[in-house]
């Protein structure tokens, strides 16, 4: 079997099977306004200098951008990139596992 490796955000690469290769070209890059609908209690998050968002007293800063979130927590922050189909979401980290929000 050939594997097939895409370039990613940060020079990263990540090697998939022709499978789901094929799989990822049907997906597209998730808005902000898509991930935020489909996760839970973003309306409460607070703007802080850092460019990170906060819950109020919270410690853990998230970043929802255009097909990728940032979790930034004890000054380290992890992010993934968020696809969709247009029905699902699905996460993609920087290890290449895969994951869906709903």
């Amino acid at each position: 079997m050939r594997i097939a490796c895409l370039p990613l955000l940060f020079a990263a690469t990540f090697c998939v099977s022709p499978a789901a290769a094929k799989d990822t070209a049907k997906l597209r890059p998730a808005t902000a306004t898509e991930i935020r609908q489909t996760l839970t209690k973003t309306s409460n998050l607070k703007d802080a200098p850092n460019g990170y968002q906060y819950r109020e007293g919270g410690k853990i800063g998230y970043r929802i951008d255009d097909g990728k979130i940032c979790v930034l927590q004890q000054r380290k922050s992890e992010c993934v990139t968020v696809y969709t189909d247009g029905k699902r979401l699905e996460t993609i980290d920087r290890r290449g596992n895969r994951s869906f929000l709903n």
